[in-house]
Parts: C-alpha cells; structure tokens; sequence
C-alpha cells in the first residue's frame, strides 16, 4: 500500500501540465479507502504548512508574498545597485508565472483523484474530512487562478475563465470556461466543503477559513452583500487586535497565533529561507509613496520603534501569506460603501484605526483627506472615480498588507489596472494594463488551439 501510493504523489510530483487530464498511473491502481488517501491529503497539507513549491502556491508562501511586493509601488525599485536578486516590475518573471499556472492544476489533479475514486469510508468521518477538503482547496486553486489569469471579472474584458476540470478525461483538451463558469465553480466547491464540517486540524480548511475565501471571492468579484456578511461574521469571531496582542502576533513567525485563521509556511524544516528572504529585501527600500501614509508617526504602531521599516525605509516586517481577520474588515468596510453606506464604513475604518493609532481622534466625512491625483489607483473596481473615503480605506489597506499575500499587487489589479513605469540601468520599465494578468503556459496553448491566449502575449511563442 505504501508503495503505490507513494509511487502515485511521485507520478503526480513530475507529471507536466499538459498531461493534466491524463492522470492514472498505468499499471498501479488507485487508492479506494479513506485511510489510502489520507497520505495524499495529508502529503497536501504538510505543503501547505511548509510553503513547498507546488503546494505553497494553494495559499501562498514567503517567497511568493516577497516576488508580488518586488513588483509593486510599495518598494523603491528606481534605485542602482545592491538589488540584484530582487525584481523590479512584472515583466521580469512573467514567463516564470505560467509555472504556477501548471502546478495549480497539478494541485487540482490531485484533489480530482481523491474526489472521484475514495469509495470505501467515504461517509466516515475521515472519509468527510478528507473529502470536504478535497473540495476546499480544489475551490482554493481556482480562486487563484482567475485572480492570476484572468481579467478582473468588473472589468469590460473580464469575460474569460480557466478551464474547468473536475474529473478524469484522458483525452478532453478543455477550453477556457466562461468568468461566470469558473465563478460558479468556485462557490460550489467551498459552498460544497462547508456542508462536510472538516474536523481533522491537521486538513487547515475549517468552516471559519473556506468561509474567509468566499468572501474574498465575492469580494473580488463585486457580490458586495454576500462578502460584507461573510467578513462581518469572521470579524465578530475573531475581533481586532491592539497594543502587545497585535504586535506578538505580527512579530510571531511560525503558528496560528492572534486572529490568524490560515497560513502558508505555518511550520519549517528550513527556517534560513524566511531569514535569507528577510535580508535580502534590505537591498531595497520601501517606496516613500508608501511611509508617507503613517501620517500619525510613532502614535502607529506599525511605525513605534520602527516595527515595520526603519529611518532608512528598509523593510522590518515579517513576510506573511494566509488569512488574518484584519483582511475582513477591510473587506467588510469597502463593501458597505459599495453598498451605499458611507456611515457604516467610516464606522468601520475609524473603529480600524483606533486599534493601530495612539490618541487617533476620528475621521469625519469632512476632515478626510482630499482625493490624492497623483496615487496610482484612481478607479474603484467598477471603474468609477475614488472619493476621499474609499481612498482612505485602500491606504489604510495599503499600510496593514505590506509584504502579505501580494495584496498591493493584487489590489492594483483589482481598482484600475493603472500603467506605471520604474527606472533600470537607464531604461524605463512600464507595467502595462494587460501585465497584471498573466500568460497562459505556451505549450499548452501549441496542443490545445482552442486554448484562447490572454491579450498582450499572442505574439510570444
């Protein structure tokens, strides 16, 4: 038994992504009972906790939530020399990012297997286990993948998805779905899981976390009142944290500590990574765009005894990718503007800032600061122009997510797409609207002609 399945993780490991319907090892058989697929599960999940390659991109890791900062405005990446190893703007890894692209469907592969051939003790509680995560991190990898390859679904050309496979054809070459299909796909799978009532700590995907990423979900795709209630409810759970509960939790690099709910690299056999990552980012300092938001000084606490960046601006934050309910907040306060509830989100944000800020005296729909035209995003994610308090939340949002799941980047994304350039080696470097989604894999697009290209990348292969 242990044979074959480890000879199934190993056939799984090295397959490449165009075999990715092609996926029962001749010869072996497939594991039935709940037992045999716990060591795929459980194989999973330990990726998950130690950020691995193939695994870590599920929820993200480190070394994922420092690539996405590299290329965003939060770092000062119009400087020479010292920063080498560091990338400057997207272009420089977007042939990489088609890699993530096939390892997300080998992820998917593997939960497709557990879904389609666990029969003996499928209604066990293991069983369930097993199953509902099975489904929860199946959504999960979708999720990522329309954010990476997709347009934003608000956008006018938000129209296309992923190819959706969710069980064995060997000789299907699946085309792109529709935004909606793959929308869709991904509610019904964590909608799926949530009926199964995952127990087993060690499968991560609680109710409260599969609960999280559907309200990032519709948060991402503008279903405002499904993700307000959802992060609202999150928030009540886990409430805000202030002071030295806030800073132990921020200051904490391995564990579910303070209101963390989910997180990559939650353990690690190589704790040197995190340290090599940390310090090669002192090569560059964060952006002054960026430090000029702690308007309040050292009465933040991101900015007391420099916890964040010190006077030099360089980076003392730890790197973290998983789920925090700081996120629903956010989350919760945008949509109630969205929704046309001023008051509730200003509520919201001061409510935020009074757990960062010393002394913080509350804003007003009057003193808000002026809309800033020279900030990147000028567009919320339905294309209209900011106000002061929707800009005031993202720059809130902006300061409490840095070097965390790529969020700025994401963000940009998400509100505008908006063109910006940096200076290397006297060149300038622009990051184009159609750069924030990235290239389909170009083998897979020579064997499958109805594999439709994203824009901006036909010519490249």
């Amino acid at each position: 038994m242990k044979h074959y399945i480890l000879f199934l993780i190993t056939a799984l490991t090295l397959v490449s992504c165009k075999d990715y319907l092609d996926i029962k090892p001749y010869g072996k058989e497939i594991p039935e009972t709940a037992e045999d697929f716990s060591a795929i599960m459980h194989h999973i999940c330990d990726g998950i906790d130690k950020g691995t390659i193939l695994e870590g991109l599920i929820i993200g890791s480190y070394g994922r939530s420092s690539d996405l900062e590299e290329i965003s405005d939060n770092m000062e990446a119009n400087i020479s020399g010292g920063n080498d190893r560091l990338g400057f703007y997207i272009g420089t890894t977007l042939s990489d990012k088609q890699s993530d692209y096939s390892n997300l469907y080998g992820v998917i592969r593997y939960c497709n297997i557990i879904l389609d051939n666990l029969e003996e003790g499928r209604d066990s509680r293991q069983g369930m286990d097993i199953i509902g995560t099975a489904y929860a991190i199946r959504g999960v990898c979708y999720y990522q993948l329309m954010r990476q390859f997709c347009a934003p679904p608000l956008a006018d050309d938000g129209t296309l998805g992923v190819p959706l496979v969710t069980t064995f054809d060997m000789e299907a070459k699946p085309i792109r779905s529709t935004m909606n299909a793959t929308i869709e796909q991904i509610e019904s799978d964590l909608k799926e899981a949530l009926t199964y009532n995952i127990q087993e700590s060690m499968y991560l995907f609680n109710n409260d976390v599969i609960n999280g990423y559907l309200a990032r979900l519709y948060h991402w795709c503008g279903r405002w009142q499904d993700a307000r209630t959802l992060a609202t409810s999150l928030v009540d759970k886990y409430p805000l944290l202030s002071d030295d509960d806030y800073k132990t939790m921020m200051s904490t690099q391995y564990g579910l500590v303070g209101n963390r709910l989910i997180m990559g690299n939650r353990i690690s056999d190589s704790p040197q990574g995190l340290s090599a990552t940390m310090q090669y980012l002192q090569d560059r300092p964060l952006s002054v765009r960026y430090t000029q938001l702690f308007a309040e000084g050292t009465a933040d606490i991101r900015r007391k005894n420099t916890f964040f960046y010190n006077r030099k601006r360089f980076n003392k934050k730890l790197i973290f990718s998983g789920m925090r309910s700081a996120e629903m907040a956010f989350i919760a306060m945008e949509c109630a503007y969205h929704l046309g509830d001023d008051a509730t989100a200003l509520q919201e944000l001061n409510d935020f800032r009074r757990h960062r800020i010393t002394g913080y005296v509350d804003y007003t729909m009057s003193s808000l600061p002026p809309v800033d035209t020279s900030e990147l995003i000028q567009t919320d994610a339905t294309g209209k122009p900011l106000t002061p308090l929707l800009q005031a939340i993202f720059n809130e949002r902006r300061k409490e997510f840095l070097l965390e799941n790529g969020d700025r980047w994401f963000e940009l994304k998400r509100n505008g797409r908006p063109e910006w350039w940096v200076a290397h080696e006297g060149k300038k470097y622009w990051t184009r609207k159609y750069m924030y989604t990235w290239p389909l894999p170009v083998e897979d697009i020579q064997q499958n002609p109805g594999l439709i290209q994203n824009p901006g990348y036909e010519e490249t292969y």
